[in-house]
Formats: structure tokens, sequence, C-alpha cells
């Protein structure tokens, strides 16, 4: 994100990356909230698709279990 910040956000498959994906770099203007799902239930973050500069995206199969 803009000013060097950093954050990681699980979701829940490929449909739900998809999505995420459309709404912060396809949806409305760039000064709109976007609400990004955290680690915890009920748990979100909240960004403008403005300040993003990139995304990554990583696979985490079940079978990582060190990734949880």
């Amino acid at each position: 994100m803009e000013g060097g910040h950093r954050e990681e956000v699980r979701v829940n498959g490929p449909k739900e990356v998809t999505k995420l994906m459309n709404d912060i770099f396809m949806g409305g203007n760039g000064d709109d909230f976007v609400r990004l799902p955290k680690q915890l239930e009920h748990e979100f973050l909240i960004v403008r698709p403005s300040r993003v500069c990139g995304v990554s995206v990583e696979a985490v199969f079940a079978s990582s279990v060190a990734a949880f």
C-alpha cells in the first residue's frame, strides 16, 4: 500500500481472490472504500483502492500446516 504499509489478507478460494481483485482494481472510483477480510472472523481492513500499489497472491494448501 502507499507509504510502504503491508497487509496480509486470507481468502477461502480462487473465487474470493477474483472478487477481491475486481473490487480493488476494477470497482468504482479509487477513493471509495473496499472492505478486505482479515484473519479473524468479523475482522476487516478498510482501504481505498487508489492507495493500493500492488498485490501478491500466494496459494496456501491445507497440507501446509506451518502456514496456519
